[in-house]
């Protein structure tokens, strides 16, 4: 009988052709932040949803600044209130009393009454760097402040640098202003438009930051490439059970056979020079894009 790995192998083709992964894992269960970049419209969530390996707790990234600013006063007042440290608590969450304990006071100090969220900003607060649970934001990336603002933060909730990843979704920026007219929440062209044109040159500064960059983040960086048609190819499965970008019964749905993307920087590696990038990559990405950034 195949192992489950064999069988997608022998059906599908080698995972990691598929996939994208972060720091070489597929489907690592913690400490991994993503950030999904693109433009309004340019189809983050499908690549999230078929693409990405990994599963994470998508976040909100106000709610991370509150949380990221009120850490040490939350870990003060409950060690002046009440006599507990919460990070030795935290510490030993077999102790089921522990994590009722736990639960209780950052749901009363954060005034949070959805348990599931209790439970993220728990393991958040307390846990191991590399047992911190993975976090997906989705994010159009229009200028470095956010950037900034979202590294400083998980940097501050003790993430390791290089488990902080980006994932650029380059959509052509006409197909995108056709597919935000199918949106339920339709963005004025203008937005949109800039949007884009934010995420582009964005990204290009990320690229020419050289080894600076590495004061924000150092994991993968991935251009992911998603124009419908051209960059992806989706096949149909007659059979159910757990297929690659496929949740739950898959008998009938689809799946990605081909993708089209690559690393612009491997986690822990220095990120690759504008120079350095394939001429043909560099037109693709300087025809989806609005006439603003100089990629070519």
């Amino acid at each position: 009988m195949l192992t489950f790995e064999q069988f997608m192998v022998e059906e599908f083709g080698d995972l990691s052709e598929k996939l994208i992964l972060f720091a070489k894992k597929a489907y690592p269960k913690f400490g991994n932040i993503v950030i999904m970049a693109g433009g309004a419209a340019s189809g983050k969530g499908f690549i999230k949803d078929r693409l990405i390996g990994l599963e994470g707790f998508t976040f909100d990234v106000d709610a991370l600044k509150t949380l990221a600013a009120k850490t040490p006063a939350i870990i003060k007042r409950v060690k002046d209130e009440l006599g507990v440290d919460l990070v030795a608590l935290g510490a030993n969450l077999k102790n089921d009393e522990n994590v009722g304990k736990l639960h209780q006071i950052i749901g009363e100090y954060l005034g949070l009454d959805d348990k599931r969220t209790q439970a993220l900003y728990t393991s958040i607060l307390t846990a191991a760097p590399d047992r911190k649970p993975n976090i997906i934001f989705d994010v159009t990336l229009k200028d470095l402040q956010k950037l900034e603002k979202i590294t400083r933060q998980v940097k501050g909730l003790g993430y390791d640098p290089k488990m902080v990843h980006i994932v650029w979704v380059v959509n052509d920026i006409e197909v995108a202003k056709v597919q935000n007219m199918d949106r339920e929440r339709v963005v004025p062209l203008e937005i949109l438009i800039n949007t884009h044109r934010g995420a582009a040159q964005t990204m290009l500064d990320i690229v020419n930051m050289g080894k600076s960059l590495k004061k924000y983040m150092d994991g993968d960086i991935v251009f992911a490439f998603n124009k419908v048609d051209v960059d992806s190819e989706l096949g149909t499965s007659d059979k159910a059970g757990k297929k690659i970008g496929m949740r739950g019964n898959t008998k009938g749905g689809s799946y990605i056979k081909t993708a089209n993307y690559f690393y612009i920087k491997r986690s822990g590696m220095p990120v690759m020079a504008l120079d350095d990038i394939n001429d043909d990559i560099r037109r693709k990405i300087a025809a989806y894009v609005p006439k603003n950034a100089s990629w070519v």
